[in-house]
């Protein structure tokens, strides 16, 4: 059976729904991953994909791709509108997700949303949809991506060119982005406070400076501000170019974001950084994560901005903290949680 899967619209929900993606392959499915441009590239690497289309801004010239790939069934991930009505109008017959929306009478089955999703980690989301797809629960709900040798070459000749040597000492990667919103990015001069202090304890250090296109700006003021000395490495990459990237790094500091859930997949270890919300749902999946979470009465808000202005959730993490969370992690190389963090000037 062809299987189109419309993917998430977020790099870490795609990320996050790869063990999904692989259970219906090991269920004899040849998948057809459909996902926005821009992230096409990190859908055709996820185990399990066979093919993998652009969901373009024209939907007439997505449903006619979608009816020239011969999907006899869809399996729909996002919650909009718009991704039931495609499958819909490319005529494919069974057409499996979840209701909300205004969608139900354009899903077969149409599946009620599971009551309790919020207490459960986000990867474990499709659970309930693949047992009415009669689909086995994946052996592991954890995501795991690998990657081809000439991609991870690839990523090793960037590194490089930024005048880093992969495994002649640890590769430190800062992500101060995240795309949600500015409540999720811990303060941009944090982390450049962060690049110095990593420096002081661990001279051999090596760092980069994480970015995509969008996360420039803060990405280069942490690069001036920590000394000129890390690269900034990421927005003239694709997805599959920045997991070639990430790939190999010893260590990623970051905001609760897309790169945090791509290296955790790819196995790198992550310092994460949680404000507006919940580690219980997004923490990073695996072993060999830290994450760090100050739990505030206000938190999680889920809010791109802090109503309440003060930003603390994120700004009362101090950065010896983080410090000695990516020291241990280096040195260490073993799961661990860090409770509350003491507030900064503590």
């Amino acid at each position: 059976m062809r299987s189109l899967v419309v993917c998430p619209n977020w790099v870490g929900d795609l990320v996050m729904a790869a063990p999904t993606i692989d259970a219906l392959a090991g269920a004899g499915r040849q998948v057809v991953a459909l996902a926005k441009p821009g992230l096409r590239p990190l859908a055709a690497l996820l185990p399990g994909v066979a093919a993998s289309l652009d969901r373009l801004p024209d939907d007439r010239a997505t449903i006619e791709m979608i009816r020239a790939a011969g999907c006899e069934e869809a399996v729909i991930l996002p919650n909009s509108f718009r991704s039931a009505w495609l499958p819909r109008q490319a005529g494919i017959p069974r057409r499996a997700g979840y209701r909300g929306g205004w969608r139900a009478p354009l899903l077969v089955p149409a599946l009620p949303a599971p009551r309790g999703r919020r207490k459960r980690p986000q990867i474990a989301d499709y659970a309930e949809l693949l047992a009415a797809l009669g689909v086995p629960a994946p052996a592991s709900w954890v995501p795991r991506l690998e990657l081809p040798p000439s991609l991870r070459e690839r990523g090793r000749e960037r590194l490089e060119r930024g005048h880093l040597r992969p495994g002649s000492a640890p590769l430190v990667g800062l992500f101060p982005g995240a795309e949600f919103g500015p409540s999720k990015r811990w303060p941009w001069r944090r982390f450049a406070e962060l690049a110095l202090a990593l420096r002081r304890a661990r001279p051999g250090l090596q760092q980069l400076i994480v970015a995509g296109p969008k996360e420039l700006w803060t990405a280069v003021r942490v690069h001036e501000e920590s000394g000129k000395l890390h690269p900034v490495i990421g927005p003239d990459l694709d997805l599959a170019g920045l997991a070639a990237v990430l790939a190999h790094l010893d260590l990623l500091v970051t905001n609760d974001s897309g790169p945090m859930h791509l290296a955790a997949a790819l196995g790198v270890p992550c310092v994460a950084l949680f404000g507006p919300t919940d580690p219980r749902r997004t923490a990073p999946a695996g072993d060999g994560h830290r994450v760090l979470h100050l739990d505030r009465w206000c938190s999680p808000c889920f809010r791109r901005r802090c109503p309440l202005l003060h930003h603390r959730c994120l700004r009362d993490i101090a950065v010896p903290q983080v410090a000695a969370a990516a020291l241990a992690g280096l040195a260490e190389g073993h799961p661990g949680s860090i409770p509350e963090a003491p507030a900064q000037g503590a």
